[in-house]
């Protein structure tokens, strides 16, 4: 997709999937990997990663692909990651959030803190950070024309699609409540 979201939805992409994460980790101690597609006319999707069980560089596209079927201008992403501490050596768990289109991006970590039984009991603000250098910015070429699909991708990734739009939330962010 060329055409670029505005300032203000991506903020509020950012902050409505920070809040929707919050509330994950509070309700059922997960934190699920996401990705959420705007378009320029409102419609939305919300689609459940975990289940998908695809080499990181095959999900990537097929991301790219089901962000472009849906005329997406902006989307969300959250995932897990394990990075490693330098100051103590040690592992931690983040959960990395980014809101983007093809000319602005909203990143923000959070460190995960899990009890005893494995689930999230909380998260920690590692902090955000904003920017217009989409170079700066792995995930910003979800939206760009950048990646193409050759008949049999087009075909594997819109079965996939099919197969996958049952468990797909779908909203209209223009609705009235």
């Amino acid at each position: 997709m060329e055409t670029s979201a505005s300032r203000e939805l991506l903020a509020d992409l950012f902050e409505e999937y920070s809040l929707w994460y919050s509330s994950l980790a509070e309700e059922y101690g997960t934190l699920p990997r996401s990705i959420s597609g705007v378009a320029e006319d409102g419609r939305q999707f919300i689609y459940l990663l975990d289940g998908l069980e695809l080499h990181h560089m095959v999900r990537n596209k097929f991301i790219r692909f089901v962000l472009d079927e849906l005329k997406s201008v902006a989307y969300a992403y959250g995932s897990l990651d394990i990075r490693g501490e330098s100051d103590e050596g040690e592992l931690v768990e983040l959960l990395d959030l980014v809101a983007a289109d093809t000319e602005r991006y909203i990143t923000g970590s959070w460190q995960v803190i899990r009890g005893k039984d494995g689930r999230v009991s909380d998260m920690l603000h590692r902090g955000t950070r904003e920017g217009t250098d989409t170079e700066k910015h792995p995930g910003s070429w979800f939206l760009t024309g950048s990646v193409r699909f050759s008949e049999a991708e087009k075909a594997r990734y819109g079965a996939l699609w099919d197969e996958a739009k049952a468990e797909v939330i779908f909203k209209d962010r223009n609705a009235a409540d």
